[in-house]
């Protein structure tokens, strides 16, 4: 009897220490925090609505473009009217 409980004691440890082991240390999420002087690089399979420049205004497009891996993404600092 004892012997069997701590098998199952070792076998959830085991799997705490998996799933504990799993989730933070294979992960590489990331958290965008706008700041004008971001710049990110385009990954795989990235698609989305993209703003285009039609006769001097900023349009919004109504379909999902495929943005090329490897692309730079980032915002431009404009300078705030009066200065």
């Amino acid at each position: 009897m004892l012997r069997q409980k701590m098998r199952i004691l070792l076998t959830m440890c085991a799997m705490a220490f998996a799933l504990v082991f799993g989730t933070s240390c294979g992960s590489n999420k990331v958290v965008f925090i706008h700041q004008t002087s971001d710049v990110v690089r385009i990954g795989p399979d990235v698609r989305g609505k993209v703003y285009f420049l039609q006769d001097g205004e900023w349009v919004l497009s109504k379909n999902k473009v495929r943005l090329p891996e490897g692309w730079y993404a980032g915002a431009l600092e404009i300078e705030a009217e009066g200065d």
